[in-house]
């Protein structure tokens, strides 16, 4: 666990400690605070009924307090402080307190006077504790929010970094904070470190409602487009009620301790509070409407059934809390009296049972994949701590029994007993695992581990690794392999192992154990001092102890070789052989039906693209015929009735060869370019036909009756190539003996090719960036300009932005020359071209050497097609010209290729994947490549040695001799293969 996630955790989970140990605070506080039943808000008057002592009489709809007991009361925090004030007060008079029997207990009545008509009617009332049956909902709500709490803390433990899982946590504890201290806010109101926290809670709750609904489950528009705007405007409004609403308590507190308070005192606080109210209506229906859209939007069903029931719970919220908001706007004397406080709870309930179904039934917040299985018992154990506290302390408001104290006692013992039952159910269980459940555990990870390898239908070899290895652990074996079936005649190749290999890598079916196992039955080896059979001697050499067979119908599909293990095999481990065989052989015969069915797909490929392939050699030989014939010249009308009648293609300017996408774009680039006299820029890798396509675009041009020239720059030093491109004068150097003519006078009028224009200096560069902008040149040694009419075309294999940052290159020159550029692709690019440049290479070099040379093998083209051609097209002539001066008959083959086009065709071969995840044959255009090929001649080989030995009984001199070779051949091909 990173630093970083511990402090997120710490800093969020210190305020949920807090708000608990609030929460507690409040349980408590209540239970100690003396009360007179007198319920009010904001003022002296009271609403009946008024909780007396002696009623001698109807009591009158509305009162206003005058005095209690000693206090007078002018403002309502006199009303709020005179319980505790009586309670405390030492000069307790008979005019105003009494204590009276009442059963079994005692009473203590206060008197109260009252305002009105008659003048100084006054009642007895009795001071005592909170009432059980307003103290009801408050432990009700304790239990509902607590429990949400716990989920909420659970959640945000494992995923601190989910913003819904953090955002429900923060809502969880806001929501605890303002429920348990917004029950009992009358008997709070007048001790500042309960209120603060309930104003704060209460305040941001609301807002912390809106925020969750906005990032669950999925974050909404609005809020991923302006998350700081968002929560400025969501936060910052309840914010700065907050701080006016602390303002304001505290002046009404000052002027309550200075005695100066007043009834109109109370009014800025109240209108704080009562538009607070509407801004809070405010944000639940957002909340409401961010439930909707969520509702309207979500396509994952489970995520939608949650949102629908959390989106139910809030609608059937709304009536229940829009009551109470009318209580509070508009009838403040009832809501002062408690007339809110079951309507609260009942919107307390609906988003409880919400998000308990969506808990339960759709997977909120992913709880299910945090809960395990004992979290029930730890979850159980404070709600029946909670169960047996309220019990108690009901039974004993209700009915003579125990204190507070003596209920916090028991239940608190009745703790620490589950706590210590569920510690102990643990160690139980787990030592009962250990003893009776190990092999089951065992036995169902590997029927686990074989059902996952069904279902993936992998391929064969690692099916057959999976069941040995789970065997392995399933029976504690160190030792074993595996032998799977291939081919016809079968062979028996090894396909995985455990611990040291086997001295065989193949067996036949001529050898006795794979003859024995054919009966379908387990080899075993024999006891020490039995005699043993051909097959369990075989078995021994092997390595064995047990060897078991793998068949389908009598077809032996694998054989299971298995070492020794501590003690002897009973027969309830070859019972569970065979059991777990029979899976396995369906899935073996699943799997190689599979593959088959891939392989052939994959040789129909091969099929279609190798078809694909004779029809470019066929478009190639066309092209090749094409250029190859010569059209007479005929008058112009009979040439236009035969162009009418067939317009035959046109050969490649500049004899370039190719047909593939590629060609086609750069000859369409050459056409468009030849028609101007823009400067043109080739660039590409070395070989790639630069110089050829710069021919192109000159024959394709206007200029094409003009001359053309080119100019190798890399191949000149910076003196002489200035000299040769400007020319020089008599005498303008040591050797300069007459005038001679530069490259731009011979190529003006026509075009000049400036191959390798990277490599030239930057002196030279300023020159010829002066030729581009003015047409002109001065020769060395005069100052006398010349102008010249010349089509200007670069090349380079180098990266000229790179010279342009390291300041080998001029960027206005390169600016100068860049205005039509070129990128002539790499060889490896258009791999469809090789076949025809193949052919065309080989018959070039097949004229000049005066050789017959006329075909090239299928398998030297594919190798040719699978080569990268570091070179390009030069590297390919060389090559082939090469290979037509040591072939000896009219078709290259393999062998009078370079040894280094095979090597890498070897070690570089690209992969095709089957649907088992495992590589497949390698293919180049559907092909077989000479890899491929020389791999199955080694097989074979290899095959045939170890026929050849299992029909000789393992006799080499008579294996030998079946095979027609000499003895130490067929040794030294044993350990080539590895089967000596």
């Amino acid at each position: 666990m990173s630093t970083s996630t511990s402090v997120r955790r710490i800093l969020l989970l210190f305020p949920g400690f807090l708000i608990l140990c609030y929460a507690f605070a409040i349980l408590v506080y209540v239970q100690i605070v003396p009360d007179l039943g007198i319920r009010t808000a904001f003022s002296t008057k009271v609403r009946k009924p008024i909780p007396l002592a002696v009623d001698t009489g109807e009591q009158p709809d509305q009162v206003v307090l005058a005095k209690i007991g000693d206090q007078e009361i002018k403002t309502w925090a006199n009303v709020l402080q005179a319980p505790e004030k009586i309670r405390d007060s030492t000069n307790k008079s008979a005019d105003w307190f009494r204590v009276e029997r009442n059963g079994e207990r005692d009473e203590e009545l206060v008197r109260i006077w009252y305002q009105g008509d008659p003048p100084g009617w006054d009642r007895w009332a009795i001071l005592g504790n909170i009432p059980v049956e307003e103290q009801i909902p408050s432990l009700l709500w304790f239990l509902l929010k607590v429990s949400l709490f716990a989920v909420g803390v659970l959640v945000f433990w494992q995923r601190p970094h989910d913003p819904a899982a953090a955002q429900f946590y923060v809502l969880c504890v806001v929501t605890l904070g303002a429920f348990m201290g917004g029950y009992h806010w009358t008997h709070i109101a007048t001790t500042p470190w309960l209120v603060a926290p309930f104003m704060v809670c209460a305040v941001l709750l609301p807002a912390a409602s809106l925020h969750f609904y906005l990032v669950f489950p999925r974050k909404k528009g609005l809020y991923e487009r302006r998350p700081w705007t968002t929560l400025g405007i969501m936060y910052g409004v309840p914010l700065g009620f907050l701080a006016l609403m602390f303002t304001q308590y505290v002046r009404l507190r000052w002027q309550v301790q200075g005695d100066a308070a007043t009834e109109a005192s109370y009014l800025p606080l109240l209108w704080t509070i009562n538009t607070y109210f509407g801004i809070a209506a405010t944000w639940y229906l957002a909340s409401v409407i961010a439930l909707s859209h969520s509702f309207r939007t979500i396509a994952d069903p489970t995520e939608k059934n949650q949102v629908k029931w959390i989106f139910c719970g809030a609608v059937l919220a709304l009536v229940p809390i829009g009551y109470s908001f009318y209580l509070a706007m508009w009838d403040p004397d009832t809501f002062g009296a408690g007339g809110a406080t079951w309507p609260m709870f009942a919107a307390s309930f609906c988003f409880t049972i919400a998000f308990a179904v969506s808990i339960t039934r759709y997977r909120l917040m992913q709880l299910d994949q945090i809960v395990s299985s004992g979290f029930g018992y730890v979850l159980a154990d404070p709600v029946y701590y909670a169960v047996v506290f309220i019990g108690t302390f009901m039974i004993s408001q209700v009915i003579a029994g125990p204190s507070f104290t003596e209920a916090l006692t028991v239940s608190s013992t009745a703790l620490l007993l589950m706590v210590v039952l569920d510690v102990a159910r643990g160690r139980i269980k787990r030592a009962l695992d250990r003893r009776f459940s190990r092999d089951k555990s065992q036995l169902d990870r590997t029927l686990q581990r074989l059902s996952q390898a069904v279902e993936q239908l992998v391929d064969p070899p690692a099916l057959a690794r999976k069941l040995l290895h789970a065997i392995s652990e399933l029976l504690g074996v160190a030792r074993g392999a595996v032998y799977l079936r291939q081919g016809e005649p079968p062979l028996y190749h090894l396909a995985g192992t455990l611990g040291p290999a086997p001295p065989l890598e193949d067996l036949s079916p001529g050898f006795p154990l794979v003859a024995a196992l054919q009966a379908n039955k387990p080899v075993l080896a024999a006891p020490y001092g039995f005699p043993n059979s051909a097959a369990q001697r075989q078995l021994e050499f092997l390595g064995g102890e047990i060897a078991h067979p793998l068949l389908l119908e009598d077809r032996l599909l694998a054989i299971l070789v298995l070492g020794r293990k501590d003690q002897p095999y009973r027969p309830e481990d070859i019972e569970l052989l065979a059991a777990l065989a029979q899976i396995t052989v369906v899935a073996l015969e699943s799997a190689a039906g599979h593959r088959t069915i891939e392989q052939l797909n994959h040789d129909l490929q091969g099929k279609v693209q190798k078809i694909a392939e004779q029809q470019r050699r066929i478009l190639s030989l066309q092209s090749q015929l094409r250029r190859q014939v010569v059209v007479p010249a005929e008058p112009a009308e009979p040439a236009a009735a035969a162009s009418a009648a067939v317009e035959p293609a046109l050969p490649a300017p500049a004899g370039i060869v190719g047909a593939s996408h590629e060609v086609r774009q750069l000859l369409s680039l050459v056409r468009k370019v030849a028609a101007t006299d823009a400067v043109v820029l080739l660039r590409g890798e070395s070989g790639t036909g630069k110089e050829l396509l710069a021919r192109a675009v000159h024959e394709t041009s206007a200029r094409a009756a003009k001359p053309y020239v080119k100019v190798h720059c890399a191949a000149l030093s910076p003196s002489l190539l200035e000299s040769e491109l400007f020319g020089h004068v008599k005498g303008a150097f040591t050797g300069a003996h007459r005038d001679k003519v530069g490259r731009f006078e011979l190529a003006n009028g026509g075009t000049l090719f400036l191959d390798e224009i990277g490599d030239i200096t930057l002196d030279v560069q300023t020159k010829l960036l002066r030729v581009l902008q003015e047409k002109t040149i001065e020769r060395v040694g005069s100052a006398e300009p010349l102008h010249v009419d010349v089509r200007i075309i670069a090349a380079t294999h180098q990266d000229l932005d790179k010279l342009i940052r390291q300041g080998r290159f001029r960027e206005d020159l390169f600016y100068r020359l860049n205005v039509f550029p070129i990128r002539v692709p790499p060889l490896r690019e258009r791999p469809e071209d090789i076949p025809e440049l193949a052919m065309h290479f080989m018959r070039q070099s097949a004229q000049r050497c005066k050789k017959g040379v006329t075909q090239l093998d299928d398998d030297v083209l594919v190798l040719l097609k699978s080569y990268r051609w570091p070179g390009n097209i030069r590297q390919l002539e060389n090559v082939l010209e090469r290979a037509v001066v040591i072939t000896e008959g009219d078709t290259i083959s393999l062998g009078e290729l370079p040894s280094e086009l095979l090597d890498e065709s070897e070690t570089a071969l690209p992969e095709t994947v089957n649907g088992n995840g495992s590589a497949a044959e390698p293919v180049f255009s559907g092909v077989r490549p000479y890899a491929s090929l020389r791999g199955e001649r080694e097989r074979a080989e290899r095959e045939q040695l170890v026929h050849a030995l299992a029909a000789a009984d393992g006799n080499k001199a008579e294996a030998a001799r079946v095979l027609g070779i000499a003895r130490s051949t067929l040794i030294s091909r044993l350990k080539k293969f590895g089967l000596s």
